[in-house]
């Protein structure tokens, strides 16, 4: 699964792996091993009672609940130029910073852009406020227009570092995708934007006019994406590349092509969902053929599904520090430094 391990403005997405880790102390004291004497060749550990596996559990637990805290940390202590990697002598104050980092999502009808939004503000609302309602509203078939509107969504909640667009879904139409697309990561976005650029699915603009923002005189701040996270379905990718669908996969492939879509070298991240409804084996095969389709590596596909889980909530972390990471690698230099230099 991409993302996952250590969470540092660094480290590279891995997936989490307790066989190549050193147990820190709290968590190895309770492993037990067999004595080993003059000519015993038994492999077997010794079998641990119910009060040494409940410390185990434990202490798994405890490990798990500091990494999952030192990783949202992370992302909460973050202001925009924080991880700037300062090549050539330069520094955070050379560049041109965002007020706030924008990350858009991008991609196909159902694939889960608003689940996600959920399912990453969750992972900050448990220790802010567990009862917390959802924050996107959720199609759950295709009767539905989606979403129309842009959203603008700080990341955690009333964060002024980091904030998600939620987008219309792509179409089957190539010409209206790269059109939207184009606009959005050229011009920039803002929040109540409508989306719909003509006839979409029998559904007039006209038709939709009336429902959007009252008050079109008030101004919303445009926002400059800095990085774009590419949303796709697990199970429709799995339906696609067994050739029931060839359709999905084209539509994937020539949207995430668009070169404007990538931040200096950097293609977007791409985001797995639904892989609750897949078995592990299918996850992977997933992963590995998005990655020659999109020529990524796998380490920049995430797989995040619907489950509620540590390993989920680490997934989204993880994807989270990668894009920041990256947005922060390609801002623009300064126009003063560069006349200095």
């Amino acid at each position: 699964m991409g993302g996952g391990g250590g969470v540092t403005p660094t480290s590279t997405p891995s997936s989490p792996s307790c066989s190549s880790e050193i147990l820190p102390l709290e968590f190895a004291e309770y492993v037990a091993v067999a004595p080993v004497s003059d000519g015993d060749e038994s492999d077997e550990c010794c079998v641990c009672d119910d009060a040494e596996v409940e410390a185990l559990h434990y202490a798994s637990r405890r490990l798990q609940d500091r990494s999952l805290r030192e990783a949202k940390d992370l992302i909460r202590r973050y202001k925009p130029g924080d991880w700037i990697e300062g090549a050539g002598g330069t520094k955070a104050g050379d560049y041109v910073l965002p007020e706030i980092t924008t990350l858009l999502l991008v991609g196909p009808r159902c694939s889960g852009k608003s689940t996600l939004v959920n399912r990453i503000t969750s992972v900050f609302d448990k220790d802010d406020d567990p009862f917390a309602p959802d924050r996107v509203q959720v199609s759950r078939n295709s009767k539905s227009n989606g979403t129309i509107f842009l959203r603008e969504y700080p990341i955690p909640r009333n964060s002024n570092a980091i904030c998600i667009y939620d987008t219309q879904s792509l179409s089957s139409n190539p010409k209206k995708n790269f059109q939207m697309l184009h606009q959005w990561v050229t011009k920039g976005v803002s929040p109540g934007e409508m989306a719909t650029w003509d006839a979409d699915d029998g559904t007039m603009i006209k038709d939709i006019k009336p429902s959007g923002r009252k008050y079109s005189f008030l101004h919303c701040k445009t926002r400059k994406v800095n990085y774009v996270i590419f949303v796709v379905d697990g199970t429709s990718v799995l339906e696609s590349t067994d050739g029931k669908n060839k359709e999905y996969t084209e539509i994937l492939r020539e949207a995430f092509m668009y070169p404007f879509l990538s931040i200096g070298d950097d293609k977007p991240v791409v985001v797995v969902t639904h892989g609750d409804r897949l078995s592990m084996k299918q996850r992977a095969h997933v992963q590995n053929e998005l990655a020659e389709l999109f020529g990524i590596p796998v380490q920049q596909i995430f797989d995040i599904p619907g489950s509620d889980d540590y390993q989920t909530d680490l997934a989204i972390l993880d994807m989270l520090r990668y894009c920041i990471q990256h947005a922060e690698q390609n801002l623009p230099v300064k126009l003063s430094y560069l006349l200095e230099v």
